[in-house]
C-alpha cells in the first residue's frame, strides 16, 4: 500500500515577490535577483536563483554480472577526477529517456533493451531550479557513439556492490550517481516504493510538456 503523503502547511509559501531581474544568460544556466519579503516581517532580502537550460539525467547500466557502467572524467569546477554513471543535459526537445538512450551511446558506447524510471530529485533547491532524473538500464549491448569534442571520458565496469561502498567511502561522489546508487540499493533491499504515475509518465515526456513551477517563472522574466 503506497504511503499517505506527508503533511503540507495550508499555505506553504512564505514569500511575496516585489522585483525579478535577469542577471546573465548561456546555453546552459541562467541567474536572475529577486527582491522579496517574508511574512514574518523580516526586512526585504535578495534571493539569488539559478536556472537551468537543460535536464538533469542519468542512467544505471547493468550487464549480465550486475556491473554498473561507470565513465571517468575531469570536473573543472571541482578540480578533480570523477567516476559517474552515464549522465547529461536534456534538451528541451528530448524527454530524460531519449536524452538517456543518446548519452549513453555518446559516452559509454552501449545500448540498452530495457529501460525503468529509478528515481526524480532536485539535487540543489535552496539555489537552483535543476530536476534530475535518472533510469535503470538493463540488456545492454555495444552501440555507436561518440562524445562530444571537448569531453575526455573513460569507461570502467564496477560490481554495483562495490560501487554503493564506494558513494559511503567518499570515493565516489558525484550527485546524480550517488542518489542513483543508493536509490536503487533501496529498492533490492526492499523498501521500494511504487513511482506515481504521473512521475513516471514524466521520464517519457518533454520538459516543455510538464514545467515545474519554479521553471515556467522563467516564461515572465524579461532577457
Amino acid at each position: 500500500m503506497p504511503l499517505p503523503p506527508l503533511p503540507r502547511p495550508e499555505h506553504p509559501d512564505p514569500y511575496t515577490v516585489h522585483t525579478r531581474r535577469p542577471i546573465y544568460d548561456n546555453p546552459w544556466i541562467r541567474v536572475r535577483e529577486d527582491i522579496v519579503s517574508h511574512r514574518s516581517g523580516a526586512e526585504q532580502r535578495r534571493y539569488s536563483v539559478v536556472g537551468f537550460h537543460k535536464t538533469a539525467c542519468g542512467v544505471v547500466a547493468l550487464d549480465e554480472q550486475d556491473r554498473v557502467v561507470l565513465v571517468g572524467q575531469w570536473r573543472y569546477p571541482l578540480e578533480t577526477y570523477s567516476w559517474e554513471i552515464p549522465e547529461g543535459g536534456g534538451e528541451p526537445g528530448e524527454s530524460p529517456f531519449d536524452t538517456l538512450k543518446r548519452e549513453l551511446a555518446e559516452e559509454a558506447g552501449i545500448e540498452a533493451r530495457v529501460w525503468e524510471p529509478l528515481v526524480f530529485h532536485h539535487p540543489s533547491n535552496s539555489s537552483t531550479d535543476e530536476e534530475s532524473f535518472i533510469m535503470v538500464a538493463t540488456g545492454l549491448a555495444e552501440a555507436p557513439g561518440q562524445a562530444d569534442d571537448d569531453e575526455e571520458l573513460h569507461v570502467h565496469r564496477e560490481p554495483f556492490t562495490d560501487c554503493v561502498r564506494r558513494v559511503l567511502s567518499g570515493e565516489i561522489s558525484d550527485g546524480l550517481t550517488v542518489v542513483a546508487l543508493l536509490a536503487l540499493q533501496a529498492r533490492r533491499s526492499g523498501l521500494a516504493e511504487p513511482m506515481a504515475p504521473t512521475l513516471a509518465e514524466r521520464f517519457f515526456q518533454r520538459p516543455q510538456d510538464h514545467p515545474s513551477p519554479g521553471r515556467a517563472r522563467w516564461k515572465d522574466i524579461p532577457r
